[in-house]
């Protein structure tokens, strides 16, 4: 797993793992809140006989963040850029929650270049809507912000994460993962240690907010959008896997992308929580290889 970094057209610089010399490839693409240094358990199960890459995203890890995001197709846009860059013509794609619907973007977007696609613990081709909070903080079920600004001040999802990155509180980001992402297993403490300090170089955390709730590429309405309709456009053989323990994503999101992504084959990991890259890395490994 060795650390590399490069320049791409639009001027954002990705830094990115990568293991293996291999003609084909498997792009992993992270999750919010986090950074491609997540994938290091997966790493280490995946056979070297795969060339198998992970970038930090624009505004996450050790990538920069030159232009701001408006859309998650602009995470696309650097993938395909990042790939160009790296003179890689098509790859095998897996994303984790928020790289799921990243990842499944630009199977939308780049056909050309998107061969298999798997959707790790991923949020809804619907997106990812974030409610507005009562004086208690308690969500408001399907009272949606309208603005960017207003969603900025949601005192729950966002300005306690805000804060964490401005006093980089690495024990509170611990908090967090416990709480709501290692439903599962617990990692070992001090990779974590080290994955929660890489997790607090997020610089994007509003825009990455906005544009996963107002993403929708379905045939029907979110709250958020419309339906673009773009999963009819599908060619990419999918996988779709979730744990039974994830409270990140719940099981409807799961289930929508089941029911609305064309011919998908779908599994479900029993005491598997939002992490199965902690939980359980060597079935989703022998699971990648066997489906790519």
């Amino acid at each position: 797993m060795q650390q590399k970094s490069v320049l791409l057209k639009n001027g954002e610089t990705l830094n990115y793992y990568e293991q293996g010399n291999c003609k084909d490839v498997l792009l992993l693409i992270h999750g919010n809140t986090s950074s491609a240094m997540f994938f290091e358990p997966l790493f280490e199960k995946l056979p070297k006989s795969i060339r198998v890459i992970a970038p930090d995203l624009r505004g996450f890890g050790k990538s920069s963040y030159v232009n701001k995001i408006e859309t998650l197709s602009d995470f696309s846009y650097d993938i395909s850029l990042f790939l160009e860059a790296l003179d890689i013509k098509y790859v095998d794609i897996l994303g984790w929650s928020l790289g799921g619907v990243i990842a499944l973007d630009f199977a939308l977007n780049y056909q050309s270049m998107t061969d298999a696609l798997i959707l790790l613990s991923s949020g809804s081709l619907k997106g990812y809507p974030i409610f507005k909070k009562d004086a208690t903080g308690k969500p408001l079920l399907g009272q949606i912000y309208e603005s960017k600004d207003a969603l900025s001040k949601d005192m729950v999802q966002v300005l306690p994460l805000l804060n964490a990155y401005q006093t980089q509180n690495v024990a509170f980001m611990e908090y967090i993962y416990d709480l709501a992402i290692y439903t599962g297993k617990k990692p070992d403490k001090e990779k974590n240690r080290v994955w929660m300090q890489d997790a607090l170089l997020q610089r994007n955390l509003v825009d990455v907010d906005w544009a996963l709730a107002n993403y929708n590429a379905s045939n029907t309405p979110s709250l958020y959008q419309p339906g673009s309709g773009k999963i009819n456009n599908l060619k990419s053989k999918t996988l779709i896997i979730w744990g039974d323990k994830d409270i990140t994503v719940p099981k409807f999101m799961f289930d929508e992308n089941v029911s609305m992504i064309p011919d998908n084959d779908h599994i479900i990991y029993e005491n598997c929580g939002h992490s199965i890259v902690v939980d359980d890395p060597e079935r989703l490994a022998i699971d990648i290889v066997s489906f790519i």
